[in-house]
């Protein structure tokens, strides 16, 4: 099996924002092992702390396009699709948070699955993960990155 990374950022805002979504492709459907997870800030820092959210998708919203990178050059390209900078917001099931980690904007947040314990996306058109924030007055920039495997 082929793995992939894709990396997206976004400003925060007091609307929830998604910085990078991964979603499966709707010409060739296929199921995402989500393995590994980072989240930072990029903007001046402050003690201040934002919730983020990886939550599950139905449908990528629109958003800048990100080509995912091939771990192994051999492999052939990522089905999946990867965005970021959404202006429109990818449709999120409700009360589907997979992970939410409360984070400093000092701080830096690497989440690694236990073997067996990847987030398992569905082989469903537009299904995947967004990966999302907000604050009620920081205005700063956040990424995330995502590993996933196909």
């Amino acid at each position: 099996m082929a793995r992939y990374s894709a990396s997206g950022s976004q400003t925060l805002t007091t609307g929830a924002t998604t910085a990078l979504s991964v979603t499966s492709n709707t010409s060739t459907v296929q199921r995402n092992w989500v393995y590994e997870l980072t989240f930072g800030n990029v903007g001046t820092p402050a003690d201040q702390v934002s919730i983020i959210t990886v939550q599950r998708v139905t449908a990528p919203g629109t958003a800048t396009g990100v080509t995912p990178t091939l771990m192994d050059l051999a492999d052939r390209a990522a089905q999946a699709v990867a965005g970021e900078n959404h202006s429109s917001e990818p449709t999120y099931t409700s009360n589907t948070e997979v992970l939410e980690i409360p984070l400093n904007h000092r701080a830096t947040f690497r989440w690694v699955a236990a073997p067996g314990s990847e987030i398992v996306c569905p082989a469903t058109s537009g299904d995947g993960i967004g990966v999302h924030s907000l604050h009620a007055s920081a205005t700063t920039d956040w990424r995330a990155v995502a590993l996933w495997i196909e």
